[in-house]
């Protein structure tokens, strides 16, 4: 993968870099935010390593400024910071996990790794998952030629799920990205939720139960 290291401590930056390259990744150092969205709108990522502690524009208001411009690169925060809500804001605001510092080298390699087997999505209007279609622009739920009512929560779910489709997600996963919940999760809530949408969905099912583990969207086997 082609990915941009964005951290301005440069022994850290040098090391991952080195990383990287053992790992077979192409990597890009740059120390500073308005330096990183300059390179991502100038070249293709794959994936950006990205530090929350930055200068002059924090890594939480660079991606948002990434984001803003379109860039669908995977982002992987690295924090100093552990608490629950500042992982929640980098979700929100679109990044794809976080490592908190101080971290074990094989274990960010094994994130990106991870992280490299999901799809780079492009910017899109609309997800499908075989007969189904959310139209994002105008929150609009078809299964097949039927239009199905869903709350925006519903919808909210829903959209995390078909933007990975064959994904394993967590119901604390689920809590953070769809409820956005700072201290406490409530992942009865997801199941309760899961329960709506397969119901309106109904026909074949395509969110599926993930044993030990929680929810994934795909095609039912026949």
């Amino acid at each position: 993968m082609r990915v941009l290291i964005v951290e301005d401590e440069n022994r850290l930056a040098r090391h991952i870099a080195s990383a990287l390259s053992g790992a077979g990744h192409d990597s890009e150092i740059v120390v500073d935010g308005e330096t990183a969205i300059g390179a991502a709108q100038e070249k293709r990522f794959d994936l950006i390593l990205l530090d929350v502690g930055l200068p002059k524009m924090d890594g939480f208001a660079t991606l948002q400024r990434l984001r803003d411009s379109g860039i669908a690169a995977r982002v992987l925060m690295l924090t100093a910071r552990g608490e629950v809500n500042d992982r929640v804001t980098g979700l929100q605001l679109g990044a794809d996990d976080y490592l908190a510092k101080p971290f074990a080298m094989q274990e960010l390699l094994a994130r990106v790794r991870a992280l490299g087997r999901r799809f780079v999505e492009e910017p899109t209007v609309q997800l499908r998952v075989a007969d189904l279609t959310l139209d994002l622009a105008e929150h609009r739920v078809h299964r097949g030629h039927r239009e199905i009512e869903l709350s925006t929560r519903e919808i909210t779910l829903l959209k995390v799920l078909m933007r990975e489709p064959g994904r394993d997600f967590t119901r604390t996963e689920l809590c953070e990205r769809v409820w956005e919940r700072k201290h406490e999760y409530d992942t009865k809530l997801v199941e309760v939720f899961i329960g709506r949408l397969r119901k309106k969905l109904d026909a074949q099912p395509l969110i599926q139960t993930v044993r030990h583990v929680g929810y994934t969207m795909g095609e039912a086997s026949s």
